[in-house]
């Protein structure tokens, strides 16, 4: 053999072990940080918080086996179910270790089933619909006004905060259960899908008009305005399309939110190295699913009105589920109460990207 090329083979070699070892490495380090359990709550001195809760387990929902993440400095304080976005795409990595809303409330992370901790390919099968969500919604509501029954008049009721696809599933669950909840929280407000994605693709084909990318022109004049025929046209439409709208600050208004997904997944001790693995096949397959219900379903059709208290947060530079389409959603809401906070600096998630205005909004709504 020519010695030029063996020694080509050979640094070849070398170079393959090292990425070998280094990929050895990388995914032992993520395994170490993947235990699967919760860090308990504790003081200035590292002793528990007397009459705190930090439990991460599964329960029984809906005859079906889910995961739950509990976690607040006082076990009195009212009760936070977070219902997460997608659909499928958990946020228990996202909301761990809030330290300000475990202060404020029990704060539950609920991965939904086939989502996260909660993947189960045999349960992606005819009952997979939004009703069953929302019957899971009203059961686990239910399991946790009960097991953390106060004194008072609402000692039967809970908070529901959802954030995005989760502001899809709760606003109509307590239209549909008003009886099990104190007041409702929307984040990223979803209302008319359809008329959203046409508004986001408008803009996204502005944005990448105005920079010159002419990848992203080319990409989504293919494709054409929403809505599409198939669903497997939305599902090919979807993610370069969420890409480029991250790309241009309408998922974070600085920054990539499937970055900050993807930093937090990666070192979430309360997911299993198998959880971590699982995260992207349950999103998908979720939204395959539940995709077609979301874009078919007009909120101020089928949802006009409820019969509890509705705070909405809406970041002014959302294209995701835009804020023209979440704002005109709730000025025809109607409610006993209703309140719309705008941010300025922030686009899909500002509860991520303004904490300390979002904090101060909740103060204001919500009396612990």
């Amino acid at each position: 053999m020519n010695p030029t090329l063996k020694r080509i083979l050979r640094y070849l070699g070398y170079g393959l072990l090292i990425l070998l070892v280094l990929l050895l490495v990388g995914v032992g380090y993520i395994w170490l940080h993947s235990p699967g359990t919760t860090a308990p709550l504790v003081d200035e001195k590292g002793k528990p918080v007397p009459n705190s809760i930090a439990v991460l387990e599964q329960v029984e929902l809906n005859g079906t086996k889910q995961w739950i993440l509990i976690r607040g400095y006082d076990r009195t304080k009212p009760v936070l179910l977070i219902l997460h976005g997608g659909p499928g795409s958990s946020e228990m990595p996202l909301f761990t270790n809030n330290e300000a809303l475990e202060k404020r409330f029990v704060v539950v992370n609920w991965d939904q089933r086939g989502a996260g901790k909660s993947y189960d390919p045999d349960l992606f099968n005819d009952a997979f619909t939004l009703q069953t969500f929302i019957d899971d919604t009203a059961d686990l509501s239910r399991l946790l006004a009960e097991r953390f029954r106060q004194p008072g008049s609402d000692s039967s009721k809970i908070y529901l905060m959802g954030h995005s696809w989760g502001t899809f599933l709760g606003i109509q669950t307590v239209e549909q259960h008003p009886e099990l909840f104190r007041g409702y929280l929307g984040i990223g407000q979803v209302a008319n899908q359809l008329l959203g994605e046409q508004l986001s693709y408008d803009w996204v084909l502005k944005q990448a008009k105005q920079r010159n990318d002419d990848d992203n022109v080319e990409r989504l004049t293919e494709f054409g305005r929403p809505p599409y025929e198939t669903p497997e046209r939305w599902m090919d439409y979807l993610l370069p399309q969420r890409n480029m709208v991250a790309q241009y600050g309408g998922s974070l208004h600085k920054g990539s939110f499937n970055d900050l997904v993807f930093q937090k997944l990666l070192f979430c001790q309360e997911y299993t190295l198998s959880d971590k693995m699982n995260y992207m096949v349950g999103a998908l397959k979720t939204i395959e699913r539940l995709w077609s219900v979301v874009i078919n379903t007009n909120l101020n059709q089928t949802t006009p009105a409820v019969k509890i208290p509705v705070y909405i947060f809406q970041g002014l530079h959302d294209y995701q589920t835009p804020y023209s389409v979440a704002q005109d959603y709730f000025n025809r809401l109607q409610a006993p109460q209703k309140q719309f906070f705008t941010f300025d600096k922030s686009a899909h998630g500002p509860v991520f990207e303004e904490p300390e205005l979002f904090l101060k909004r909740i103060d204001e709504v919500v009396k612990n």
